[in-house]
């Protein structure tokens, strides 16, 4: 322990200030004693006084040298004869530091405790709205589920209502029943005379669609013409300066079994001749020897490309059907028996047969060409 002592000692700087000191002593001792014996006087004082002023300003001088020497041979005596009040300073600096580290350490750890229960109770939250995700999937699917259900039942019971309906409806409203045209200066009495053979061609119309689906008496059945709206349209087919056609239409649905009349109502327009007699309506291109469709399908495909055709030229369709014309079944399927026995390219053409107005109807011949 005491040689553990001795080495955390400086030695040097002790022996050095005891060797000067001693030194100092003996020196300041012989002057002393010499200026006393020679009764030597300083400042006017008596040689006693004078040789304890002596031996006064020794001890000043070896206290001088002691703080030289251990300030020259010591950074720590430097430090605190020379530093102390810096030292203090910044002791008193860092103190307030520490404290103001501590405050903000607490700070932290409490900002810290709260975000920790923050993200816990995130993290509930996130687990929560989790299973609240997979309680609403589950719901969705089984809404999904549940409206498909209700979608096909919805469209059984449109079809059952369509089928009780078209059962029930003996004529449907916007039935073409009949049609007519009027040339430029066209008389009154002509006009009148050709409203009436319409009105002739719409009764046959109406018992021939409505026979075997009333149990009324066709004659029985009322087919009324508005008189305001029919003598509007006679005014106007009088002050046209072209050709006029006049359509007869059905205007609502006539319920079979029901005691009720069949409304026709008239329209008219300018009638425009689209088409002459022998001109071709719609051409098209057909490879028989690299066909994959059949001469049916075929044929099927070309009325339906000729009907958008004359609509797109001005052609009034039926508002019903949306049909522009009729093609009986025989020169339909004698077409199909020529296009089947062909096995090289051709055209084929549907030609006017007979002049073809707005209001139609659109009648052709079905001719094929090299």
């Amino acid at each position: 322990m005491f040689l553990r002592f001795l080495e955390d000692i400086n030695i040097l700087p002790i022996v050095s200030v005891i060797i000067m000191s001693a030194l100092l002593s003996v020196l300041g001792d012989s002057v002393g004693t010499k200026w006393g014996k020679k009764r030597v006087s300083i400042f006017g004082l008596r040689p006693k006084h004078t040789s304890r002023l002596i031996t006064a300003l020794t001890g000043a001088v070896i206290a001088v040298g002691i703080i030289g020497v251990m300030a020259a041979l010591s950074q720590d005596v430097r430090t605190a004869l020379f530093g102390m009040k810096m030292l203090k300073q910044q002791l008193y600096d860092l103190q307030f530091q520490l404290s103001m580290n501590e405050r903000d350490t607490e700070q932290m750890r409490a900002s810290l405790a709260e975000a920790s229960a923050s993200l816990d109770l995130t993290g509930f939250e996130i687990d929560s709205m989790r299973n609240d995700k997979l309680i609403l999937e589950q719901e969705k699917s089984e809404l999904e589920a549940a409206l498909r259900v209700m979608r096909e039942e919805s469209s059984r019971l449109k079809r059952e209502i369509k089928t009780l309906r078209s059962e029930s409806v003996a004529l449907s409203a916007n039935i073409l029943l009949g049609q007519t045209a009027f040339d430029e200066g066209s008389s009154r009495e002509e006009i009148i005379s050709g409203l009436e053979e319409l009105k002739q061609q719409v009764r046959l119309n109406v018992l021939a669609r409505i026979s075997g689906q009333s149990f009324a008496r066709l004659r029985d059945i009322p087919i009324e013409f508005d008189a305001e709206s029919e003598s509007k349209l006679i005014a106007e087919i009088l002050s046209a300066d072209i050709r006029q056609y006049v359509r007869a239409l059905s205007a609502e649905n006539y319920t079979a079994g029901e005691k009720q009349r069949v409304i026709v109502r008239l329209e008219n327009g300018a009638s425009i001749l689209t088409y002459r007699d022998g001109m071709p309506v719609y051409r098209k291109f057909f490879d028989a020897s690299n066909a994959k469709s059949s001469p049916e399908e075929t044929l099927h495909i070309f009325l339906r490309e000729l009907r958008n055709k004359v609509i797109k030229d001005g052609i009034l369709p039926e508002p019903f059907t949306k049909n522009v014309g009729t093609l009986d079944g025989e020169s339909f399927f004698s077409a199909v028996e020529t296009l089947s026995r062909i096995k090289s390219p051709v055209i084929i053409s549907a030609i006017a047969s007979g002049d073809i107005y707005t209001e139609g109807p659109v009648v052709i011949d079905i001719v094929f060409e090299e």
